[in-house]
């Protein structure tokens, strides 16, 4: 009996190995991460080591948390101003595959549908392209407050290219904001659309009581 429990407990230990070692290889970009969205200071001189440690990490365990944190040193490493501007939308694109290597193993990632969207968006890849992602984002996870805003900023550079769908997605996620952030709302429709007129179009008749503040928020902030 000792003995078997011996052998199960090493079948074991070598089994969970490669996890394990991924795990910790990972623990420096979990750190990272968490920092950098306390702070929103890009660890530039260290993002080449911690993209070798995602990369490690997947190798012993292709779990789509570490694709998903790899995809975001990309996107980070080409945000950053440090970054020549010939690196930078090769960056984006490695970022969009890491993305999508995590998506394809767990699609319930808005954060990480949203960053497909984004990048293909900054990329001015075809209008369908930047939508699908999108969608898929709103899908995954509606309710993702933290994400509102470049939904909704995404949502009105593509207004005329929505379908149905497509414009009650973004209607929702207007009215949300709006009711959650309304500040931040008014700050990005007054770049995207400081006439109001496609907000007008969107929630005119679906909330006009909402359109009414929305307006007199706007007057004040000119």
């Amino acid at each position: 009996m000792p003995l078997l429990v011996t052998a199960i407990a090493a079948m074991v230990l070598v089994l969970s190995g490669p996890r394990v070692v991924a795990s910790i290889r990972y623990l420096p970009i979990e750190h990272a991460l968490d920092e950098y969205y306390r702070t929103l200071e890009i660890p530039t001189d260290r993002l080449p080591v911690l993209m070798q440690f995602a990369q490690t990490a997947i190798a012993y365990n292709d779990h789509p948390r570490y694709f998903d944190g790899l995809s975001v040193l990309h996107y980070l490493r080409g945000l950053d101003v440090y970054t020549p501007a010939r690196q930078r939308i090769g960056e984006y694109r490695a970022a969009e595959g890491a993305a999508l290597e995590s998506l394809s193993r767990s699609p319930a990632q808005p954060a990480a549908w949203l960053r497909v969207s984004y990048i293909r968006w900054v990329l001015r890849d075809e209008a369908p392209d930047v939508i699908r992602p999108w969608k898929m984002s709103i899908f995954a996870g509606r309710m993702e407050s933290a994400l509102f805003l470049q939904r909704v900023e995404i949502g009105m550079a593509y207004r005329t290219e929505l379908d149905e769908e497509g414009s009650a997605m973004l209607r929702d996620q207007i009215l949300l904001a709006w009711e959650l952030r309304p500040g931040s709302l008014i700050q990005l429709l007054a770049r995207r659309d400081p006439s109001l007129a496609q907000t007008r179009a969107l929630i005119g008749t679906a909330d006009p009581l909402a359109l009414a503040e929305m307006e007199a928020w706007v007057e004040k902030a000119r």
